[in-house]
């Protein structure tokens, strides 16, 4: 498995998140609002890039309808967390109470992805479109950096399942 095939990304992101929410507890009060600012945009593009790339494939190719509703139902759940961490008084109980609660609505979403997900999927997407996927989830990012022009509105589970995904790698363009 290539380290740029799309679960492998997906799985490195995952770490990354799991290593910035436990960092929060270590910084300094007026270092936490950036730290957040920073950690609530990569979620929002990761959750719309899987929304964009891997769930449409996941429902379409790895019969993962149901996997896929719950997905993005989790994504939205961590975009309501994710907000509400934002109309806290940073640093105040309340705030480090939402910042809890994202992270571990966050964590259960992970850990399922992780183990309910990504079986199906690697098994009915081969090798090939999986790296070209992870081209355009690399690509995905560099044009959404720091959540750019991503509104951070709900995802609707029909337009995830109608969403058709590129085939060809983005590199080759």
């Amino acid at each position: 498995m290539s380290d740029f095939e799309i679960t492998a990304l997906v799985l490195a992101e995952h770490e990354v998140f799991r290593r910035e929410f436990a960092a929060l507890d270590d910084l300094p009060v007026e270092e936490l609002a950036a730290a957040w600012e920073a950690l609530h945009a990569k979620l929002e593009v990761h959750a719309v890039a899987e929304e964009q790339l891997f769930y449409p494939l996941l429902a379409q190719e790895a019969d993962g309808k149901q996997e896929t509703a719950e997905g993005v139902h989790d994504h939205n759940e961590i975009r309501h967390a994710a907000a509400a961490v934002g109309e806290r008084e940073v640093g105040s109980e309340g705030w480090w109470e939402a910042v809890r609660n994202a992270r571990q609505i966050n964590a259960d979403h992970m850990a399922e992805e992780e183990t309910d997900f990504f079986p199906p999927f690697k098994e009915a997407v081969d090798d090939e479109q999986r790296e070209a996927l992870g081209m355009h989830w690399l690509a995905f990012h560099d044009k959404h950096e720091e959540a750019d022009g991503l509104s951070g509105d709900d995802a609707e589970v029909a337009e995830v399942v109608a969403t058709e995904v590129p085939e060809d790698d983005p590199s080759l363009s």
